[in-house]
Order: structure tokens, then sequence, then C-alpha cells
């Protein structure tokens, strides 16, 4: 019988997270294996990320052109190169993947088995003539495309978020499904290309985000040209010789689409793999049977097995790679690993773009928390740049504890990066009228909140005669 492998780590999967997750636990001293079981992490959401972030850089840029008109300059109709636009985002995204190669990872004392992986107990992985029974295995198996049961779906072509960038021809009239982030964004970029676009929510619009921003943000995309059809919902695909056809069911009936193509952006589902986690006999979501059930630090109901990244059900990189971070420094015995989501900030890359941060700030609010508003187009940074809408909405208690908050409009990524950290560092919201800010910054808007927070609160009464006292000197 083989020799039995007993590293610190088993990672199962060696996508760009699993590369990382196996780098950082070596760098810490802890021995690692890594498992290339094939098909794992066949999405790799860091690099589609920053492909599509490329992409939709180019689509701003042609947008930009457009409304030169806003400071001064004169507009003009850009004419995109789909071919060039795909090869620039696809070299962006490569120069910046890390260095997987299996020598380099061996040089650095990861040992990489190759292979089709299963586990023959609920403690022991074997990888062909390998067995290995590691303190913890980490699956980064990834994460593959939801798929409505929609009829007549499985006749047609179809793009999903990864494979539209690989497009180089431009979309006559693209119908995106879905309302998660990703479709939103690449609805508006594809519009700024110039197709004609058509978003379909189906599933509900950006669940999980403010509504009141959200309203927003669908303001400022039909005001663009996209077509939202908030109002409706697929019900079948209809294949046609040429171009497809999609039945819609609406308030008052049924109505239809022609379009050319589909990008299916409804979000992932885990890649989990029968053959290789049957014997583990993990528990599953009761919610959603697709997922795994986990405890707030990724592991599953086998305590030697935690899942990070796609297979954990978080496909947001930023959050995956936390997770990262996170189980280390549990191995290490350094820390809990529980990622805390609420002062984890979500983002929607669109322009206005939109952020969110802690709890959805427009639930119903107990009796002593406050709404608070900060208009983000009224800043400097917004007029000069000829941003015309934006706005901050930001709950607190009484005592300045900031509870939630959202913005749409300039810098919201960065506003809320800002109050993610004070929220995590426990900073009450007055103490942000501090921020000392260079000239013309969207966070300009922290510091109107932070003194509209102070102005509501009571002060003592030496305070109140200290304006009459200081006349009479």
């Amino acid at each position: 019988m083989a020799d039995v492998t007993k590293p610190d780590l088993c990672v199962i999967g060696a996508g760009a997270l699993g590369i990382d997750l196996a780098l950082q636990a070596r760098q810490r001293g802890l021995a690692v294996v890594l498992v290339k079981h094939p098909g794992a992490e066949k999405r790799d959401p860091a690099r589609a990320g920053l492909r599509r972030a490329a992409f939709i850089a180019s689509a701003e840029r042609a947008q930009a052109f457009r409304t030169a008109g806003r400071v001064g300059l004169d507009n003009a109709e850009p004419k995109p190169n789909f071919r060039a636009i795909a090869e620039h985002a696809a070299a962006i995204a490569d120069a910046a993947a890390p260095d997987g190669a299996d020598e380099r990872l061996a040089a650095l004392g990861i040992t990489i088995l190759t292979g089709k992986a299963s586990f023959i107990d609920r403690q022991t992985l074997r990888c062909g003539d390998a067995t290995i029974r590691a303190r913890q295995f980490a699956l980064a198996t990834g994460a593959r495309p939801a798929i409505p049961p929609l009829s007549g779906f499985d006749q047609v072509p179809y793009f999903t978020p990864d494979s539209i960038l690989d497009n180089i021809r431009k979309l006559s009239h693209l119908v995106v499904i879905g309302g998660t982030p990703e479709a939103f964004e690449l609805a508006q970029a594809y519009r700024r290309l110039g197709s004609m676009v058509t978003l379909v929510p189906q599933g509900g619009l950006l669940p999980g985000f403010d509504s009141e921003l959200v309203a927003i943000l669908l303001r400022a995309l039909r005001e663009e040209g996209i077509t939202i059809r908030d109002d409706a919902e697929i019900t079948a695909i209809v294949p046609r010789s040429q171009g497809t056809g999609i039945t819609l069911r609406v308030p008052d009936g049924e109505d239809s689409l022609d379009v050319s193509h589909i990008l299916l952006a409804m979000g992932q589902v885990p890649e989990l793999d029968d053959d290789l986690l049957g014997a583990l006999k993990l528990r599953r979501d009761r919610q959603r049977a697709d997922h795994l059930l986990l405890g707030p630090d990724g592991q599953t109901s086998n305590g030697r097995v935690s899942a990070v990244g796609g297979a954990a059900g978080e496909h947001e990189p930023h959050l995956a790679a936390r997770q990262v971070g996170l189980l280390v420094e549990r191995l290490l015995g350094s820390g809990n690993g529980r990622l805390d989501l609420r002062h984890m900030p979500r983002l929607v890359s669109t322009q206005p773009a939109l952020a969110q941060v802690g709890l959805d700030s427009a639930r119903a609010l107990r009796p002593d928390q406050v709404v608070l508003r900060a208009n983000l187009a009224e800043t400097d940074a917004a007029q000069a740049i000829g941003a015309p809408s934006g706005t901050v909405r930001l709950v607190a208690n009484r005592a300045g504890a900031i509870i939630g908050a959202g913005a749409v409009g300039p810098g919201a990524a960065e506003i809320m990066a800002l109050l993610a950290l004070a929220m995590a560092r426990g900073l009450p919201l007055g103490e942000l009228r501090q921020l000392t800010l260079p000239a013309a910054s969207p966070a300009a808007a922290l510091v109107d909140l932070a003194l509209q927070h102070l102005a509501q609160q009571p002060r003592a009464g030496w305070t109140r005669r200290l304006p009459g006292l200081t006349r009479q000197r």
C-alpha cells in the first residue's frame, strides 16, 4: 500500500483561487498539497473579473466620446473594434494572472498532484496512486452558470458573462437575462459599444441592494438607451432561422422580443462533483439544495473539509480572496476564520456605480436608528466631471454606530470601502468629520454625513450657553 501523505492543507482545484490559497498557506509555513482535479475551477472569477473590468473600461471610453460636450469638448461617435477590445481585455488579465507553473509551485515546496481525485472515506482523498489525509481539505472547485428551466433554452446558443468576453463582433440586439451585477455591467457596456440591449431581470433586480438606490441606477441606464423589462418574465425561447424569439409574461398577458444574441447572467452554482465528494456525505443547504451547508468559517458538515470561492457559493473575487486569508489564519490558530459579510462592500461596476455595505439600508428601522443622506452630485468631484446625479444613504444609531450604507454615483466604491473600514474598526460616524481629503474628492460626502449626525446630537447645557458667554467678553 502506498504511503499516506499527511499535510496541513490539501487544496482541491488549481484555478487562481486554489493556487493563491496554496501559496499563502505555504508562505506561512504549512505543508501543502495542491490537487489539479480535472475540470475543477473551470471558471476563474478573478481573471474573468479583470477581463470584464477592462472590457467595461473600453465601453466607458466610448461613452466619454459621446458625452464630451459636458466638459467643453466636441461630442464624437466612437467606432469600436470588438476584436481589439477583446484582445486588450485578455492581455490585461493574462498579465495579472498568478504564476501557477508547476515548476514554480514545486520549487516553493508545494506538492502537486494531477489526475482524477475522489474521497474514499470522510478523511482520506485518493488521487492516482497517492493517498492524502490532510488536517484540512479545501474545496476550490469553482462554480458553473445557473441555467434557468426555460422551454427552448437548450436549443439556442447563448453567452455567459465569461464567454461573451471572447466575442469579436458587434451584436445587433442583445437580450440580457438576469438581475445580477454582471448582467447590469455587461448590458451597459454593450449598449455603449453600439448594440441594442434589452435587460430582463428574471429573478429580481439586484437582490440585496437598496431598492431606492437601484431605482436611481435604473433611471440612468434607461437614459442611455437600455430597455429594462422589469415588468416581464421570460417563459420560453423560440429558435428561428434568423435570430431568436423570446416569449414574455407581462401583467396584461404576453409579449415577445426578436433578438440576435442571448447573454445569460443569472449567477452561478457551486461545482460539486459527486464522484469527488460522494464518500464525504456532506450536508446541503435546505434553502439551496445545490449549495453545501456551511458555517460562517466556510466549514462543511465534515470538520476536515472547508469550501472557498465558487464552491462556497461566493462568486465575488474580493470576498473569495478574503475567505482564503481567513482559512489560512484559522489553520495557524490566529483567528476564527469567519467572514463577516456586514463589513464587506458589494459593488455594481456600472456608471453610475452602485455600492453597498452592511445591512440593507432600506429595511425597517429600529426606534434608535436614523437615515442620513448626502447628494453626491453636489460634491466638487461630481461637478468637475459633469456627473448629473448620485446619492449616499446611510443608517446609523443615535450613538453614531454605522449600521449600513449604500451609494450610487461617482466614487461610490471608494466611499463604501472607507465606511467598511470604519464599521470594522468600530469608528463612530461623527469621527469621519476629521477626514482630511484631497480637493474634489467624492468622499467629501462622508464629512457631510458626519456633520449631519453631530448636528442631531443633544448638546450639554454649558455648550449651549457658550456662544452667549463669548459674545459678552
